[in-house]
């Protein structure tokens, strides 16, 4: 119906009469879910969650023009490469570390705090002859190679983005 029509039904066309049926027709089969929205309208009014929602809409334009900034946009496409990273690597030895590195923490960081020393060659042979930091060693060589493209038999390189 057009905004100027006036409410006497003397002056209504066939068409606005048939659609103002149908209309009613359906809100009296909906009443009691219309009747619920008013009640939800009502106490989202009263509780100042409706004035929230409406300051939000009115401001969302502005909110998501800074959203929309090129530096937001290039932090969350690296956070959702990095979780894709993270979606295919075993979860075992990360949750390991979990469990374990609080309470080693806690132990090695008083020590930490207090050493005033530096290393002494002889300690820094020994740390350079320990399993585990031949091991970190071996697994940061295996990353920087696989970063080069440069990978074993056993890996299969990820397809490179054209143009890198």
């Amino acid at each position: 119906m057009a905004d100027d029509v006036s409410l006497t039904a003397m002056e209504w066309t066939p068409d606005e009469r048939e659609r103002l049926e149908r209309l009613l027709a359906r809100l009296v089969a909906s009443v009691d879910a219309l009747e619920q929205c008013i009640e939800l309208i009502d106490r989202l009014a009263s509780s100042g969650l409706l004035a929230g929602i409406n300051a939000v809409l009115e401001e969302f334009d502005e909110t998501f023009s800074a959203i929309n900034r090129p530096e937001l946009m290039g932090m969350v496409a690296n956070a959702m490469m990095l979780l894709g990273l993270l979606s295919q690597l075993r979860y075992e030895p990360f949750f390991d570390l979990a469990m374990r590195a609080p309470a080693v923490m806690n132990e090695a960081y008083p020590r930490f705090k207090r050493r005033a020393d530096r290393l002494s060659v002889r300690e820094a042979l020994d740390l350079l002859r320990s399993p585990e930091v031949a091991a970190a060693l071996e697994l940061l060589v295996a990353v920087l190679r696989a970063q080069r493209g440069v990978t074993g038999d056993s890996v299969a390189p990820l397809p490179r983005t054209p143009g890198h």
